[in-house]
């Protein structure tokens, strides 16, 4: 199921993993990302942050929409980042540069295109508890990132406890996503972090639990991470977002780990609706991985 062409060279690996870009409002959730992001760099061999804030010149909403000074508003965006980055300087160290990006348009539309071409190991966002029209906007950027990113994207709480090591890493999967997962990026992370693996299956209560092609992917899987000596679990919820929150927390997981589809939207599991879900109700970090073409 899965070819020489995934593998990568200690020194691929190496260049890879060595930027984050990280995304910023300006608010404390996003600071908080911020700073997970400085606890987790040296096992990543990071080097480098970029702090990434899109602006708007048109403000819409109101009965006379209002169309602000582009330069004014990128100089303000600017200053804020540098406010941002200075908070952010001792926490890094002085092995990580720090350096600030602030583009006009929807985050959106030009965020994947940027990470691709500045060869980013993660996007790294933050998120808070919210509710409302907020948490519905807020969560569908989310999903958008996500939907669109060719690189990891780790969605960080703003309850996450910041220094906390990586121990124990949970692996949600449907088992149907086997097909569509990059060996090289799990093995990427699974790799720095050295944590405690838990594979999840995650099924509806009337899912046929012993399919045939499901004790396929489960070999399959089994081969492929056998050196992290990876313990299986098999949930079954109609609630998936509560059995993946329920097991990680019986098992004290530091993060969990996902992959999103690529074709057609999201899995069954993984889509729109329950990523936002996970983002908004867990307390640990979410690392999505981009799947396979």
């Amino acid at each position: 199921m899965y070819d020489d062409g995934i593998i990568i060279s200690a020194i691929s690996l190496k260049r890879i993993m060595k930027s984050l870009l990280i995304l910023t409002d300006f608010s404390e959730a996003a600071f908080r990302a911020a700073e997970y992001a400085c606890g987790i760099a040296p096992l990543l061999q990071v080097d480098r942050f970029i702090l990434y804030h899109a602006y708007q010149t048109y403000v819409g909403g109101t009965e006379i929409p209002i169309i602000e000074d582009s330069h004014e508003v990128y100089l303000a965006s600017m200053e804020s980042l540098g406010l941002q980055h200075d908070r952010l300087s001792t926490l890094a160290g002085p092995g990580v540069k720090i350096e600030m990006m602030a583009r006009e348009g929807l985050l959106t539309d030009t965020i994947a295109a940027y990470a691709e071409q500045e060869n980013i190991a993660a996007i790294v966002m933050g998120v808070s508890g919210k509710s409302g029209l907020e948490a519905l906007l807020l969560g569908s950027v989310t999903a958008e990132i996500l939907k669109t990113s060719t690189v990891p994207v780790l969605v960080v709480p703003g309850d996450a406890l910041v220094g906390r090591p990586v121990k124990t890493v949970v692996f949600a999967t449907d088992l149907k996503d086997v097909n569509h997962l990059s060996a090289a990026r799990l093995d990427d992370f699974l790799g720095a972090f050295k944590a405690q693996l838990y594979i999840v299956n995650v099924g509806g209560e009337t899912d046929e639990k012993y399919r045939p092609e499901t004790f396929e992917a489960i070999t399959d899987l089994h081969r492929l991470l056998e050196k992290y000596n990876p313990t299986f679990g098999y949930i079954s919820r109609d609630d998936v977002v509560d059995g993946i929150l329920s097991y990680a927390k019986e098992r004290q997981a530091s993060m969990i780990i996902s992959v999103p589809k690529k074709h057609g939207g999201f899995s069954a599991l993984f889509h729109k609706s329950i990523s936002k879900k996970l983002a908004y109700n867990s307390n640990v970090p979410l690392l999505f991985l981009p799947g396979l073409e």
